[in-house]
């Protein structure tokens, strides 16, 4: 027997359902395995736990009403309220229409937005022109004091101490 027919067995051997060849065969596996071992360890008292406690029965028409929806479901029938779920459907797409329309509203009234022309337009201009005069005289290129050429040459030099 393997681990895994071991592990798929486990209950039916703390309840001493097997057969007495296959119980035979899991005592030698068990014996040979400490991980098997380990894990039937820790499952027999979760097992005696689970067994003393009281079975939860469900209500009487319990797997009847479960397997009517598993087949509205699988049919594609819509539940009772499905009513409620067409008209959550109906505002989505009537909220994305008006959404897209003021979209494309505003993006309309941006593109026509009047240009300013005039003095101040003007006058903005030349600052920001003397703006970038004063930038551009004090700018200093930080690649100016690096050596030109190729990468070998400049690991030549280096080492050579030139």
């Amino acid at each position: 027997m393997n681990c895994k027919n071991v592990r798929a067995n486990f209950l039916s051997f703390v309840e001493k359902g097997l057969p007495e060849d296959q119980l035979v065969q899991m005592e030698k596996h068990l014996k040979s395995c400490p991980e098997c071992s380990r894990l039937l360890k820790e499952f027999f008292p979760l097992w005696k736990t689970l067994k003393g406690r009281k079975r939860i029965q469900p209500s009487p028409y319990f797997w009847t009403r479960l397997n009517q929806r598993v087949i509205e479901y699988e049919e594609g029938r819509k539940p009772v309220l499905g009513w409620l779920e067409g008209l959550l459907g109906w505002t989505r797409k009537a909220f994305a229409v008006v959404a897209l329309a003021i979209c494309i509203f505003l993006g309309y009234s941006l593109g026509n937005f009047p240009q300013i022309n005039g003095p101040a337009v003007s006058q903005l201009d030349k600052r920001t022109l003397a703006l970038q005069q004063l930038v551009d005289s004090h700018y200093i290129n930080p690649l100016s004091g690096l050596p030109t050429g190729s990468i070998e040459a400049t690991y030549l030099n280096l080492f050579s101490g030139k």
